[in-house]
């Protein structure tokens, strides 16, 4: 049995409902909504973490409150053994998905990322 096709509310009708309304409200509107489209009362969820590889940054974003610049004390890059002990913390409490995110580093070459991406495909098949 498929769910009803239901009217998706428009961008000013969100607007509204985001400007007028408590967060309370919000919440048990959005719960309504999801038993309409999931009468079946299920509801799942990932288990994640995100792993920030790096606070080094040279964009300097107005609204960042995360970077610093290289040579800055509390400048730091994550290790591979490092990523790992994060990815393994992850997958003792049942965690499935990892999420990287982190500066844009001025020294950090695209191979950086692919070693990266290779050790965790590697080491976490």
């Amino acid at each position: 049995m498929t769910a009803p096709k239901l009217k998706r509310m428009s961008i000013d009708e969100a607007i509204e409902l985001i400007e007028t309304e408590d967060l309370k409200t919000l919440g048990k509107m959005a719960l309504a909504r999801k038993q309409e489209m999931h009468p079946e009362g299920v509801t799942t969820f990932v288990v994640d973490r995100n792993i920030n590889y790096t606070n080094i940054c040279w964009v300097d974003c107005k609204f960042c409150a995360f970077y610093t610049h290289e040579k800055k004390e509390d400048a730091y890059i994550l290790t591979f053994e490092e990523i790992d002990q994060k990815i393994d913390e992850l997958l003792a409490i049942g965690g499935t998905q990892i999420l990287f995110q982190g500066g844009v580093h001025p020294k950090l070459e695209i191979e950086w990322y692919e070693d990266l991406v290779g050790h965790i495909s590697t080491k976490y098949p």
